[in-house]
């Protein structure tokens, strides 16, 4: 630990200040300053060695933006933890930012306390490491530039010679320039640089609009794409060998759709993509089982109904000869439906609705949503594009269970994604423990019904949804939607559900809710698992879990489709199990054997 051990917190809400500074002043090694009025912050860098900057982007009394700045010039060994006084789109952007460069958090105020205290003692922990990058890369200058709205030019600085300037307006990029470079093309080079350091400077006069809302999204995209093929920080979780190529290697995709109009749509989507390039097209199944495995695309899209073979014959044949990470785009492929659990079931890494104007969604955002499906199925390793075979349902074991109280609970959250893996887990769970399941899922509440019919008939469990006051059954797997709150009670020594609604469901917390329930009941009987999604949920739960003396898995991140979520657990939980999906039911009936032997002798 070097001789830097001072903590700035910069922010006009004085309330907040000094309950932080209580909470920060149990570690007494570490001197706390603040900052609360324009001046203080700027004094305080001068005199002071600050090791962690807490920064509030949203103080109206701070220039919190300057400070960044000075910080990515100056002060580059700063570590920054920045908060938003609300809920943004970008704050999801910038959350992948917490690996090795300076700004490593992004918060949403009101949070925490406690989650910020350890933050900063985080911060402080990894001053000293060899491979630590300080500085403020473009790409969150962006994300800072849309939550505040502003309108501005960001000059950035690459050494003593090169510089480059982005404009903005009402928070969002319209035109760059670098050397006789402009729009695109010159925001691309200007992202690839490292972060050297960027002042902010007044709005050009009558700057011309030359990046669009899409080609800003294509700017972030490749800049992300060519940091993780070079090792940068900025990653996507801890699983290892990930598939997201070099730059200059653009995703393959082939379309399989026997409408030669929706396959020219389709293409016609990518037409312009830096990331992707459609290499192939088919007009069938048949077709497409016999040109797929010679060509070796990154990603197959595929259509349900078409003559001669159709799609779900076609994916299971698909996922045993030449596994490949397929979306299903199809009019039938939609949330809800038994044809999509179909397709996931057999082996799809995704879905999507087809194109088209009749729905409540317009043209450019379901074109938008294709092209990011895509991408994210790019990056599915391989190892989790299976078919994973029918098991027994035959629910014998799980009826002979009835009445039997529960021995053990496994608790599991899972969000974005989800589908997929809850298939190639559920059905693969025998009943042969006296142990209940509780799913907290983020899915809409009348597609997660579906879904319950759909799995109740592929599983050996007894799949229902929870309902409150309802007696725990062993045997019987209880899924509750995100936007509830599922706790686990005692009531005349029989353990029940208490079901309730989600006060703050946007803040997603119903999963690290279901977690402290179930370890606080039952302590060292508990499992919990968290599969894929968005977000950090389930961290803080699952801490507690192993805490008591419980069982945590994690769904591994190189094989789920949204890694942010089991990437996060993972790295907050280091005594969890790092599993890929199809490993997890083996690990947890293991866990139950070993229980139930322990309770046999």
């Amino acid at each position: 630990m070097s001789d830097i051990s001072k903590i700035l917190i910069v922010d006009d809400d004085l309330t907040f200040v000094n309950d932080l500074c209580d909470v920060l002043s149990a570690y007494s090694q570490y001197e706390v300053l603040t900052a609360t009025n324009r001046g203080d912050e700027i004094f305080a860098l001068k005199k002071e060695k600050i090791a962690v900057l807490v920064l509030n982007l949203n103080a109206e009394n701070i220039d919190a933006l300057a400070l960044l700045s000075l910080v990515s010039s100056s002060y580059r060994h700063i570590q920054c933890i920045v908060m938003i006084s609300e809920k943004h789109r970008s704050v999801d952007a910038v959350r992948e930012c917490h690996f090795k460069d300076s700004i490593y958090l992004y918060l949403v105020k009101p949070t925490n306390l406690e989650t910020i205290g350890c933050a900063v003692l985080e911060g402080l922990q990894r001053l000293d490491e060899n491979d630590y990058i300080p500085g403020v890369f473009v790409g969150k200058i962006v994300s800072f530039l849309e939550a505040l709205q502003k309108t501005c030019c960001i000059r950035v600085h690459f050494g003593s010679k090169k510089q480059g300037v982005l404009y903005f307006e009402n928070g969002m990029l319209v035109n760059a320039s670098c050397e006789n470079k402009q729009g695109v093309e010159a925001a691309l080079e200007i992202f690839d640089w490292p972060p050297l350091g960027f002042t902010e400077e007044p709005p050009g006069v009558g700057v011309e609009k030359l990046i669009t809302p899409k080609g800003l999204e294509t700017v972030l995209i490749t800049a992300k794409l060519k940091k993780e093929a070079a090792g940068s920080p900025i990653g996507h979780g801890v699983g290892e060998g990930s598939r997201v190529k070099a730059a200059d290697q653009k995703i393959n995709l082939f379309i399989v759709d026997d409408s030669r109009m929706m396959r020219k749509v389709i293409a016609n989507i990518f037409k312009d993509n830096p990331v992707v390039e459609v290499v192939g097209e088919a007009e069938n199944g048949e077709e497409a089982l016999q040109i797929i495995p010679q060509l070796k695309p990154d990603v197959v899209t595929l259509d349900v109904e078409m003559p001669v073979m159709d799609g779900l014959t076609t994916i299971k044949h698909l996922m045993i000869q030449a596994p490949t990470p397929t979306v299903m785009l199809s009019s039938m492929t939609v949330e809800g439906a038994d044809v999509t659990f179909d397709a996931l079931k057999y082996g799809a890494v995704d879905f999507v609705a087809k194109p088209s104007n009749t729905g409540e969604i317009n043209l450019e955002e379901q074109t938008s949503e294709i092209e990011r499906k895509v991408r994210l199925a790019a990056e599915v390793e391989l190892e989790a594009v299976k078919y994973v075979r029918a098991v027994s349902q035959e629910k014998k074991d799980a009826l002979a269970l009835a009445g039997q109280r529960c021995e053990r609970l496994v608790a599991l959250g899972v969000a974005e994604g989800g589908y997929g893996a809850l298939l190639k887990l559920l059905p693969h769970l025998s009943a042969q423990f006296p142990v209940a399941y509780l799913v907290m899922f983020y899915a809409p509440s009348r597609h997660l019904d579906s879904f319950v019919k759909y799995l109740n008939r592929l599983s050996p469990l007894i799949i229902r949804r929870a309902e409150n006051n309802a007696r725990i059954e062993a045997g019987v797997c209880y899924f509750a939607s995100g936007d509830e709150y599922l706790t686990v009670h005692e009531l005349e020594g029989e353990l029940v559900l208490h079901l309730s609604q989600a006060p703050f469901a946007t803040r997603r917390g119903s999963i690290d809710m279901l977690f402290y329930s179930v370890a606080e009941r039952i302590k060292e009987k508990s499992v919990a698992v968290v599969l894929s999604g968005m977000g950090e949920d389930g961290g803080e739960g699952m801490e507690e879990v192993l805490r008591v003396g419980g069982t945590g898995i994690v769904q591994d991140p190189a094989g789920s489709l949204y890694r942010e979520m089991p990437g996060a657990v993972a790295a907050r939980c280091p005594g969890a199990k790092l599993l890929a999906d199809t490993g997890i039911p083996k690990s947890i009936e293991a866990v139950l054997a070993s229980s139930a032997g322990e309770m046999a002798a």
